[in-house]
């Protein structure tokens, strides 16, 4: 595929409309493509959208006009789907559906009827002499897979790609150049409503969850702490503010961050059937709520673990005549799943 024909890969989050392109060119990656329009509260939420009309109005200033049909990117909210890995017996004749359908029945939280269950076999490792398969396991809920689909050709997108946001938060990695051989990373975005945690080791996902933390909950602690309002706390927290009373701030974020870790601490600790190593050596912050001032601090003293702000675009070239430098950088983080499925697009259509 041509780059001008390249889709362009959309994030629907709870607070805003995100759009990314990426094309190559001669083997670079250039970014052609950056822009998010917000939501009003409840327009998208628990991976639905509520409100067509407020998300087509957000597209519609996002998505180039004249097209009849356009070609896009897209993914399921992190509560539409599990991920995770699977070792199977490295038998020729073994059952592999067979098995992956039971993994699926022991831990999905609703019945398989439900689910569009699918595989893809990402290696072999040898444990205890034997050697096994490793299967990446992708169950997609049907309802809001449906739904997403139904949107989209409501407002002429065609999807060539649909994805999960823990895939695309690893693809957005992988695309930074941060990972590190041999090293347990947990990648963390956290959205408006919801925290997504996608713990990776080298290309294999250890584990995968969707965290009910997200940037609403600290607006609203903003705002109560400071007694400002919501505009207010959001600008805030955006660092586009300063606050009236940094100590309150302080002791906010200091709360949220603790917060944080108590969950991914509980996740980390689901690992341990897993992989007998489950110590997270890193943690990668993305999602609009990554860049609040002081969270990677406290985080980190929570965690004990180091922690990073993840850019997708580090290795991107970027047109400066385009694209400010201190714009990108402040979304760039924010832009994370979008630039994950940007980056399958080039990679993958």
């Amino acid at each position: 595929m041509s780059d001008d024909s390249m889709p362009l890969a959309i994030d629907i989050g709870s607070s805003a409309v995100k759009v990314v392109k990426l094309e190559r060119k001669e083997e670079r990656l250039f970014l052609s493509r950056l822009g998010a329009v917000s939501l009003a509260p409840g327009a998208v939420h628990g991976g639905f959208v509520h409100d067509p009309e407020e998300v087509g109005r957000a597209l519609a200033e996002l998505l180039p006009a004249g097209e009849e049909v356009r070609k896009v990117v897209v993914a399921l909210s992190g509560r539409a789907a599990t991920v995770r890995t699977v070792l199977l017996p490295a038998e020729e004749d073994f059952p592999v559906v067979d098995a992956i359908e039971a993994e699926a029945m022991q831990v999905l939280p609703y019945p398989l009827e439900e689910v569009r269950l699918s595989h893809l076999r990402i290696g072999q490792i040898e444990k205890r002499t034997e050697r096994l398969d490793e299967y990446l396991m992708i169950a997609v809920r049907r309802e809001p897979l449906d739904a997403l689909l139904a949107f989209l050709k409501r407002v002429r997108c065609e999807p060539v790609i649909v994805d999960v946001n823990f895939l695309a938060m690893e693809s957005a990695f992988e695309l930074s150049g941060m990972r590190e051989e041999g090293e347990i990373t947990a990648l963390v975005d956290i959205g408006g409503y919801e925290t997504l945690v996608n713990v990776v080791c080298d290309e294999h996902t250890l584990i995968t969850r969707a965290v009910p933390f997200g940037g609403e909950e600290l607006t609203r602690l903003l705002s109560n702490r400071l007694e400002i309002s919501r505009q207010e706390a959001e600008a805030v927290k955006r660092g586009e503010a300063s606050a009236a009373d940094p100590d309150a701030l302080e002791d906010a974020v200091r709360l949220e961050a603790q917060k944080l870790a108590f969950e991914l601490d509980r996740t980390f600790r689901l690992m341990w059937p897993i992989t007998p190593a489950p110590q997270v050596e890193r943690v990668v912050l993305s999602g609009g709520g990554a860049l609040l001032e002081g969270l990677p601090e406290h985080l980190a003293v929570a965690l004990d673990a180091p922690v990073e702000i993840l850019n997708p675009f580090r290795h991107v070239e970027v047109s400066e005549e385009e694209f400010d430098s201190d714009l990108l950088e402040s979304r760039a983080p924010a832009s994370a799943i979008g630039a994950g499925l940007a980056y399958r697009a080039v990679e993958y259509v």
